[in-house]
């Protein structure tokens, strides 16, 4: 599992697969570099090769016999505009070079369909294998029912997504002055406290974690949102995305507010597993009435939390075994 960065990418498209095969018995190492002894391995799966000189050891492993998988969970091709960064990293020579690469694999991975309709334009084998959890998570004890300390309304994300925010800034800033007995707290998990001040979020019951590198203490830090905000602009590179707030607040059992847009709208039904937001002033309704209502919270958390056995990492593992075995016929 060789990939290129040790963030949620990496977590979810290498870490997590390759503890998955381990469960099956198969032998896999994991990491930004492949290991020393790269010869001996069977199959490569290469998250978001790119960079010139990894595309130059693509080849190789090629030219070795490799079977190699091309995973991808956000869509390069449709960049988002305001990501001046990306826009800068990802540019027309490599782009070409990933189009390249995709053409080079024995098989193209990728989280979405709506993301795989893209890819098929440059690969002739996409294969979607979804995002998952282990499902200890599952077992994660809530407090629909607390009392004794204050409602958390959360939001999770990184300098790259931070644009996503504003949508939902006026409202998170309301249900911090909500005047409920114990008050609400508003967390943000993934942005530092003064880029949360610069967007406009303020006052003594907002704040702010920062980033944290260890998705393990990341899942910890959003298990303790009562209400988990999932705002979403509707652009091309955002549609391609796997709904992966709607996995992490499903396995804890946290009810999701998010944008209604694609993914989010594949995996949420409105008012029965979640809320589906179109219009600005809908953040500020819903999330009146989750904190309001511990008897909804728990109705739609669990509602959502039940889905999730299909989400385990046990319930995928066969997908990415799949995915590495060669064709029966093919040496």
């Amino acid at each position: 599992m060789w990939s290129a960065d040790e963030a949620g990418s990496g977590f979810y498209r290498a870490v997590l697969p390759g503890m998955s095969l381990q469960w099956l018995g198969h032998t896999v190492s994991g990491g930004m570099r492949l290991p020393p002894d790269w010869p001996t391995l069977d199959a490569v799966v290469g998250c978001r090769v790119a960079q010139l000189e990894p595309s130059l050891m693509w080849r190789r492993l090629k030219d070795d016999g490799k079977r190699l998988v091309l995973d991808l969970d956000d869509d390069y091709f449709h960049l988002d505009p305001v990501n001046r960064a990306a826009g800068a990293t990802w540019d027309k020579a490599m782009r070409q070079r990933l189009a390249d690469l995709m053409a080079l694999a024995d098989l193209v991975t990728c989280c979405s369909e709506p993301l795989a309709a893209v890819l098929r334009n440059y690969a002739a084998d996409v294969r979607v294998i979804p995002n998952g959890l282990p499902a200890q998570y599952l077992g994660v004890p809530r407090d629909y029912e607390a009392t004794d300390r204050p409602l958390f309304v959360g939001w999770a994300g990184s300098s790259s997504t931070v644009a996503e925010l504003p949508d939902a800034v006026r409202a998170l800033n309301r249900i911090a002055r909500y005047p409920r007995p114990d008050g609400v707290q508003v967390r943000i998990v993934g942005i530092a406290p003064e880029r949360a001040m610069m967007l406009g979020l303020r006052g003594r019951r907002v704040g702010a974690l920062g980033w944290v590198a260890k998705h393990e203490q990341y899942l910890q830090a959003v298990a303790e949102f009562d209400v988990w905000c999932a705002p979403y602009r509707d652009i091309p590179f955002n549609r391609g995305k796997f709904a992966t707030k709607f996995l992490e607040a499903s396995m804890l059992g946290i009810p999701l507010i998010a944008s209604d847009i694609e993914p989010y709208r594949r995996m949420i039904r409105h008012g029965e597993n979640g809320f589906l937001v179109r219009h600005e002033h809908q953040w500020g309704k819903y999330l009146k009435l989750l904190v309001d209502d511990p008897g909804l919270r728990q109705r739609i958390g669990m509602a959502a939390r039940s889905e999730a056995s299909g989400s385990i990492l046990q319930a995928l593992n066969r997908q990415w075994e799949s995915a590495l075995a060669a064709p029966v016929g093919v040496a």
